[in-house]
């Protein structure tokens, strides 16, 4: 019978590592598991959020090169928008407050009028609207 060597001895993990590593992965999993509940709902706040954005794009760049002002008509109890005088579409399925007719205005300047969206879906929340000197789109939250 032999001995092992030093460098054999010495070699793998102690229990005290072992148990080092457990609570570490554990406390990643408590973490992953407090914030996936939530998880969906806010990325399809985000995914909506950034299709409603769009829009505002879009209807900014047609001020810009058209040289006229331009609307952004936000619906939200038919879940429709419009953009005169021909493109419409629905929105996505999330809260949008206020629940009435929203009007953004877009002016060949680059400025812009327009409420604050508050958008919503399950626990999520964020803001959405336009800065009036510039027609950037702001958002906030999410």
């Amino acid at each position: 019978m032999t001995l092992p060597s030093r460098a054999q001895a010495e070699s793998g993990f102690t229990l005290i590592e072992m148990l080092v590593v457990l609570v570490i992965l554990g406390m990643i999993g408590a973490i992953v598991v407090r914030h996936g509940a939530s998880h969906p709902a806010r990325l399809e706040l985000r995914n909506a959020a950034r299709q409603i954005a769009a829009l505002m794009r879009e209807t900014h760049a047609r001020a810009l090169y058209t040289g006229r002002a331009q609307e952004l008509d936000i619906n939200p109890l038919s879940g429709s928008y419009v953009i005169p005088p021909a493109t419409a579409g629905a929105l996505p399925a999330i809260t949008i407050t206020p629940d009435t007719r929203s009007v953004f205005r877009f002016y060949p300047d680059g400025s812009a009028s327009g409420p604050v969206l508050g958008l919503s879906r399950g626990v999520s929340r964020m803001t959405l609207g336009v800065n009036w000197l510039t027609g950037a789109i702001e958002s906030h939250g999410g």
